[in-house]
């Protein structure tokens, strides 16, 4: 709430309809000339223009997501078996750890800082997470469309493992090239091969070319790319889901699922030479881009 509070004083967060400025009032949020008011529910505002259009989303995606973070803690054998799977990690390059770390290296000491999409987890501490939904750990709800936030009042923008979920991507890039100040800096991690996972739509995924020229057509200036979570990480993903989801066997098929992941637990490992190499991008589960908010967005389409 008191992080709301500073934005707010600060004419940060705005109206996302109107990009008044907001102020606070009792149990809501509103402009001063009250022509636009929102809900404010356990200090986390819901900045959304017109919530009713976001219900069908939220019903399913609400429901998916408080369900994987809600779930009631797994017996012993089951939580060796999350554990273990959990352990390697998806051995993300050192590139894209550096790229996203660096970030956070040069910014004055009351920098804002968005992660679009972000929550249940906070992936840095910095980080103010803005989701559609009020799901653990999000700070303001506001949609990537129309971001409650005023035009370059925001130092820096995070957004991974989002843009696939969006039918319009380009729309949601253009509001981070908006809301950033000049000079302003981001970290995109967006997967390129993986299988369909939704919350509750997945309508795309993107080659680095791909992904690079989303955002160099908003404006950004690409500083670092490459791959993020590797080859090896993909190749296994694939085999896993098509074992859940094509091969069939009730128990026993779930059981061959389970076996298969841990078996094939080590061969992440071979990630940290498959991340290495030039061209290991073309067969990675995600990528990333470093990238800076350029004077336009008058990048010719190509």
């Amino acid at each position: 709430m008191l992080e709301v509070q500073r934005q707010i004083t600060l004419g940060k967060l705005v109206c996302p309809t109107s990009h008044k400025a907001l102020i606070l009032d009792g149990t809501r949020v509103r402009t001063a000339d009250g022509e636009h008011s929102y809900p404010l529910i356990g200090g986390v505002p819901i900045l959304l223009d017109d919530p009713e259009r976001y219900a069908p989303s939220l019903a399913v995606e609400g429901k998916a997501m408080v369900d994987e973070y809600t779930a009631p803690p797994a017996g012993r054998l089951r939580a060796l078996y999350r554990h273990l799977l959990a352990s390697p990690g998806d051995m993300r390059t050192r590139a894209s750890r550096r790229a996203f770390e660096s970030l956070f290296e040069t910014l004055p000491p009351d920098a804002l800082c968005l992660s679009i999409g972000g929550g249940p987890v906070r992936v840095h501490p910095e980080l103010v997470n803005v989701n559609l939904g009020p799901f653990p750990n999000v700070d303001v709800v506001g949609d990537a469309y129309r971001l409650p936030y005023a035009n370059s009042s925001v130092d820096l923008v995070h957004c991974e493992a989002v843009l696939e979920h969006l039918e319009f991507p380009d729309r949601a890039v253009e509001e981070m090239f908006r809301v950033l100040r000049a000079e302003g800096v981001a970290f995109a991690a967006t997967p390129f091969i993986q299988p369909y996972h939704a919350y509750p739509d997945h309508f795309q995924n993107f080659t680095l070319a791909g992904h690079r020229r989303l955002f160099e057509r908003a404006g950004f200036i690409v500083l670092e790319a490459g791959t993020c979570v590797g080859p090896t990480f993909a190749l296994r993903d694939l085999l896993l889901n098509y074992l859940r989801h094509v091969v069939p066997g009730g128990m026993l098929g779930r059981w061959a699922t389970r076996f298969a992941a841990l078996a094939s637990l080590p061969l992440l490992y071979l990630d940290r030479l498959a991340n290495e190499r030039p061209h290991s991008s073309g067969l990675a589960s995600s990528t990333f881009l470093k990238l800076k908010k350029g004077q336009s967005a008058t990048c010719p389409a190509g």
